[in-house]
């Protein structure tokens, strides 16, 4: 589902605004951004992408990218009002990481063409 690539685009937004937004679509190849910023199943050849022309766009490494995508994820999901959610899936790493399957089982009923890593 689009989620995650509007939420792809909120980091780059933060970190570098529009104009990066911009350049990235385009090194990836999307001339539409309602092509992924929909939230329906996407396609993981877009992502792949999306993440791509970051990494090229902001002359970042992909394992730098994506550590700075899952610092944002998480305050995302905060601002967003979903903190206490967030906050019941474990108080420490260990313990959110033993949640992290039942967290996709419970997203999967909401979007139940999502392929979630299990």
């Amino acid at each position: 589902y689009g989620h995650i690539h509007v939420i792809w685009k909120d980091m780059v937004l933060t970190m570098d605004g529009p104009e990066a937004w911009a350049q990235i679509l385009l090194e990836a190849g999307i001339w539409d951004e309602a092509e992924v910023l929909d939230t329906v199943t996407q396609r993981d050849d877009l992502t792949f992408a999306l993440f791509e022309g970051t990494c090229k766009v902001l002359a970042m490494p992909m394992d730098d990218a994506l550590r700075a995508f899952g610092r944002h994820f998480v305050s995302f999901t905060l601002r967003s009002g979903n903190g206490a959610f967030l906050r019941s899936q474990g108080v420490t790493l260990p313990a959110f990481l033993e949640n992290v399957n039942a967290t996709h089982n419970y997203f999967e009923r909401d979007h139940p063409n999502a392929k979630f890593p299990f």
